[in-house]
């Protein structure tokens, strides 16, 4: 049997429905996987409230790792005992789970299924933002708008080490200071002057800016990037901004996103060893990790509602 959460209907955490299911043999192209660790990400909300919709009844979660169990017809270059982890395949919240065995990345030796849930979905979101969407050189100035999110983080120390300069906002005082030594420079995102704060240190405006919050910071983004600059749009905690396309068009902004897929798949060999050495040498720091129970994944939806969380949530069966 296998501890599984489900929702039936779009809405709040409550909706989450903790079920048992008999997960059978693994069809064509197929293995059973036994969850070691699951990861957490933004994307479990927004499909469970119906922001993205997909059809229900649903299982959130698209990132986990573990032992293979079996594996169906026609898999090749995986095996029963295999340790495997994946990202961007939904239906993650559960203690056994089917998936597509070309989903599965073998996971190397020194690595714990827990420390990748922690660093592959949010590493390869960091590795296309700093590869895909844009191709930081070292010397460039970066805005990250939202550096105390779990990918603000890893692409505000990323970046850093690799020669660019770092400004970064987060939303209080509280955030703000624990990401000093992470950046070279961290402001308050609500500070009504921002956008002077940012041209301060940036007379002549930054060459690229990573945008996790949206709405209530575009306007200082928009100041901040130079002529010709780059604004990255990977989230948006307070919501979708109205871009002026006109605006846009006059100072020769880019403005670029959506899904990191469209980056990382074709490099995905290149783009995983990347952020595995990263995390190796120390680039990422050290991350604070929050481990719930599958079974209270509701108690850990409920604390992302309200903030209430600190550092990577992960759920362990």
């Amino acid at each position: 049997m296998s501890t599984t959460i489900r929702f039936h209907q779009y809405g709040g955490p409550d909706v989450l429905q903790v079920e048992d299911d008999d997960v059978g043999a693994p069809g064509n192209g197929q293995v059973r996987l036994r969850h070691q660790a699951i990861g957490v990400n933004f994307i479990d909300t927004a499909f469970r409230e119906g922001i993205f919709p997909v059809p229900l009844p649903a299982v959130p979660g698209v990132e986990g790792a573990g032992i293979v169990e079996a594996v169906g017809p026609g898999v090749l270059g995986i095996a029963a005992g295999d340790r495997v982890g994946y990202f961007l395949a939904p239906g993650s919240y559960a203690s056994v789970r089917l998936i597509n065995a070309d989903a599965l990345i073998k996971l190397p030796d020194d690595l714990s299924a827990e420390q990748v849930v922690t660093i592959l979905t949010k590493g390869l979101t960091a590795w296309a933002g700093l590869n895909g969407f844009h191709q930081l050189k070292a010397g460039e100035t970066v805005l990250v708008q939202g550096a105390s999110s779990s990918v603000g983080l890893l692409i505000s120390r990323w970046a850093r080490a690799l020669g660019a300069t770092v400004i970064g906002t987060a939303g209080s005082e509280d955030k703000r200071a624990r990401l000093v030594g992470s950046l070279d420079h961290a402001l308050l995102s609500n500070d009504p002057d921002l956008s002077g704060q940012i041209r301060k240190l940036a007379p002549n405006g930054v060459d690229v800016v990573y945008e996790f919050i949206g709405k209530a910071t575009f306007a200082a983004s928009f100041s901040a990037v130079r002529d010709g600059g780059t604004i990255v749009t990977i989230g948006a905690a307070s919501g979708q901004p109205a871009i002026d396309q006109a605006a846009l068009a006059s100072r020769k902004i880019k403005v670029v996103g959506g899904p990191m897929a469209q980056h990382v798949n074709p490099a995905i060999a290149t783009a995983t060893a990347a952020v595995f050495n990263a995390y190796r040498e120390g680039v990422f720091g050290e991350l604070e990790v929050t481990r719930y129970p599958l079974s209270q994944a509701v108690a850990l939806h409920e604390d992302i509602a309200s903030r209430r969380r600190s550092g990577t949530p992960i759920l362990v069966p």
